[in-house]
């Protein structure tokens, strides 16, 4: 791509090599000159492209305490990384050993396995590499991998199950990865036996049956295939109790227990208040709570891992004093009252789904969102959620709108950042809501990646303060769909971000508010019109891609740039790509220096195509020529550097 070109920090040797050829070729003409200049930096870029390759390896421990009777419990973490894009190589197996378990190791853990989560850090049980060892003991053991290694960091994830009559006085769980072997080569990870190990707490278990009552000693069995014994009582203090897969047990009447594991494939409901020291959903567990609870010390600890569900089903309070809730980790409200939420609750995937609410206020209480915020339903008609006074949301995933009433902010400013995609599927986003006192509210929207817009209504000109910002060093894309009615305020794409409207429109920008590209942003149009009563601002080295075959003017309806006010900057770059032919530039007047334009970038989908100036313009820099030609069509390019003028055929 030619923007890689202009961004590319050159070596000195091809900057001397430049200087030389803009020197001795200024009087021949601009057309060769920039095909020269252009082709050489591709030469150069081309030289650091290289294969996928095996760069090194380490492993990371956890050190957190594990349960006798638990499966599926992680213990190292091996991290592969890779470097180039090419051909992608693949790991042949893995070879580990228990060493650091307490012995004998085959009396302590059993059903060693791999897992394997791509470039995503966070543990997850989904997709196992190679097959399960049943028995583990002193020797080292091996995973026959074929796993297709990613770009960058690679993670993959060590887990034993751990017996129920597992060493407690103390009793510790720990391995080793003793060699990665890629191909015929095998390598040994900078780090193969990390600090630290996991201790097996003396803990009784007791498993789940079937489909019985969560509060009753038959329901229990001391072995997981039914041939011990019960508990003797189910409040004794070392008890713990585990749901299997495929159980669904039901807790209807109150009681207190000490630890509830529910794996996965299990289920839990409470309908009458449970009160447990500690509560863990493992991945692929559900509990759902249809009961009110008036305090959080339901449970005093609530663990929930990656691709665990809590439905919470009624207006009290999210349960746990003390929240380790894993970012990958779903909670789902059908219900929802102005005690539920709380600000020191860092949430995995909050989603909102509640049919029969009142409007909410936010504010203060939702901050921490680990992975997506779903909106699907608000209530009853006109219910929504808001967030009053200065109120700050931060979104490590994607912000997801099906259905429902977002008022943004109220009362206040609103100051939310997305770090991955702002999707709008359905339902109605506003940047603010007033209130009564109509006192003067303020959305601030940060988002990292793309902008998703299918159906339902978006509008961010509710607040003459408010302002949605693209920002990062990555690429967003603005994909917006008919169905979807959207009005635009204050739109910004800040420096070093890059912007490309890849859907069939892009929203207005309502009168009084400005559509800006930043000092070095980039917006690419492709043939989509921005338009509407408000203002269009390219800032010095900034750039924009003109896609639209009439290129872009400064006044009148015709071109990828049609607001009511433009203002293009006579820094910036203006980029002509696309396969529209013939393609205008448009007669544009620029700032602070007429006719002056920082940078002309012509890269067409094939050489026969042609780009005809309608006007003058005078270059500060020369020109890039990927693809295409340029057509002088009765005016003048002049080259401020090379302090010549081209005559164009």
């Amino acid at each position: 791509m030619a923007r890689k070109n202009l961004r590319q920090q050159t070596a000195l040797k091809t900057k001397l090599r430049l200087t030389l050829i803009a020197t001795t070729t200024a009087i021949s003409g601009l057309v060769v000159l920039l095909i020269v200049v252009f082709n050489l930096t591709k030469k150069e870029e081309g030289r650091a492209a290289t294969s996928m390759t095996y760069k090194q390896s380490t492993t990371v421990q956890d050190t957190s305490g594990v349960l006798r009777g638990s499966i599926n419990q992680k213990v190292i973490g091996v991290v592969v990384e890779t470097s180039g894009k090419g051909t992608p190589v693949k790991v042949n197996s893995f070879t580990f050993s228990a060493t650091g378990t307490s012995m004998p190791i085959e009396q302590n853990i059993e059903n060693a396995r791999l897992w394997y989560t791509g470039n995503d850090p966070e543990f997850s049980i989904q997709q196992i590499v190679g097959t399960t060892i049943p028995t583990l003991t002193d020797k080292p053991f091996v995973f026959s991998a074929s796993q297709t290694l990613l770009p960058g960091k690679n993670f993959f994830w060590l887990t034993f199950d751990v017996l129920t009559n597992a060493n407690s006085t103390p009793g510790t769980v720990d391995a080793i990865c003793k060699e990665i072997r890629i191909g015929a080569i095998s390598y040994l990870p900078v780090v193969s036996d990390p600090m630290g190990k996991r201790f097996i707490q003396s803990n009784i278990p007791f498993y789940s049956m079937g489909n019985f009552s969560l509060t009753k000693v038959n329901s229990w069995n001391s072995k997981r295939d039914g041939s011990g014994m019960p508990p003797r009582q189910m409040n004794e203090v070392r008890n713990s109790y585990f749901i299997q897969a495929g159980h669904r047990m039901i807790s209807s009447t109150g009681s207190n227990l000490q630890t509830l594991v529910i794996e996965k494939g299990g289920e839990l409901r409470i309908t009458s208040p449970l009160r447990l020291n500690a509560m863990y959903v493992a991945c692929g567990g559900v509990v759902q709570m249809d009961t009110t609870i008036n305090d959080f010390y339901s449970f005093n600890e609530f663990y929930m891992d990656n691709g665990a569900m809590y439905i919470h089903n009624s207006t009290g309070w999210f349960p746990g004093l003390k929240n380790m809730l894993s970012p990958k980790s779903t909670q789902l409200f059908f219900k929802y009252g102005t005690n539920t939420f709380r600000p020191e609750i860092n949430f995995g995937n909050l989603v909102l789904d509640a049919a029969d609410v009142a409007s909410i206020d936010l504010g203060g209480k939702v901050e921490q969102i680990q992975g997506d915020f779903e909106i699907r339903k608000t209530g009853r008609e006109l219910s929504g959620i808001h967030f009053s006074g200065n109120s700050n949301l931060k979104i490590q995933g994607s912000f997801i709108q099906m259905g429902g009433l977002f008022f943004g902010a109220s009362n206040g400013i609103l100051t939310c950042s997305v770090a991955q995609d702002f999707i709008i599927k359905g339902g109605e986003f506003y940047d603010s809501k007033m209130d009564k006192a109509k006192q003067k509210a303020t959305l601030k929207m940060n988002v990292k990646e793309d902008v998703i817009l299918l159906n339902g209504i978006f509008m961010t000109d509710m607040s003459s303060t408010s302002e949605f910002i693209l920002s990062g060093n990555g690429t967003s894309r603005w994909i917006q769909k008919p169905l979807c009615k959207v009005n635009l305020g204050n739109i910004t794409v800040a420096n070093t971000h890059v912007l490309q409207i890849k859907g069939e429109a892009f929203g207005d920008i309502s009168k009084g508010y400005s559509f800006q590209i930043s000092d070095g942003a980039e917006l690419y149009c492709e043939k989509v019109v921005v338009k509407g009563e408000g203002e269009f601002v390219l800032e010095n080295n900034a750039m924009l891609a003109i896609g639209h075959p009439e290129g872009i003017y400064s006044n009148g309806s015709k071109g990828n740039i049609q607001t009511a006010k433009r203002t293009f900057s006579s820094g910036a770059t203006y980029y002509y790509y696309l396969n529209s032919h013939p393609q205008e530039t448009g007669v544009f007047q620029t700032q602070p220096k007429q006719n002056v334009i920082g940078k002309l970038v012509v890269n067409k989908a094939s050489t026969s195509q042609v780009l005809n100036l309608s006007q003058n313009l005078i270059l500060e820099s020369p020109c890039m020529v990927t693809l295409g030609d340029i057509r002088s069509n009765g005016f003048e390019l002049k080259v401020k550097e090379a302090i010549s003028t081209a005559k164009l055929n």
